[in-house]
């Protein structure tokens, strides 16, 4: 999930081209909002974005009955970031533009948990 529809896009298409169903939001307030986000097993979501940003989101996932892993992108990756990142208890941190293969790499090692 990301703000920038060209992101949002690039990112669905890597993750289809390894063969993973994918469901693309275009803020956290629409994966919030919709009835298929009990199927969701990951999300890949952009720290900064309109509303709902992507720590609040984060809080919010941990509150669903089953909470799913959430891996973050920024455009401003800071130590300051990083750490609230890992604070928070993200599964992941990649600044833009992401390393594909570190990415996939990592979603694969989660899905397979």
């Amino acid at each position: 999930m990301d703000d920038d529809e060209f992101v949002r896009m690039a990112t669905s298409s890597l993750l289809r081209s390894a063969n993973w169903r994918v469901i693309v939001y275009e803020s956290a307030n629409h994966l919030l909002g919709d009835t298929r986000r009990s199927e969701l097993k990951l999300v890949v979501a952009d720290i900064h974005m309109p509303g709902v940003d992507g720590f609040a989101l984060l809080e919010s996932i941990k509150l669903w009955k089953q909470p799913v892993p959430v891996i973050f992108i920024t455009a401003y990756a800071t130590q300051e970031l990083l750490e609230r990142a890992e604070a928070g208890g993200a599964a992941g941190f990649f600044s833009k533009p992401v390393d594909d293969a570190r990415l996939l790499a990592l979603i694969g090692a989660i899905l397979q948990k």
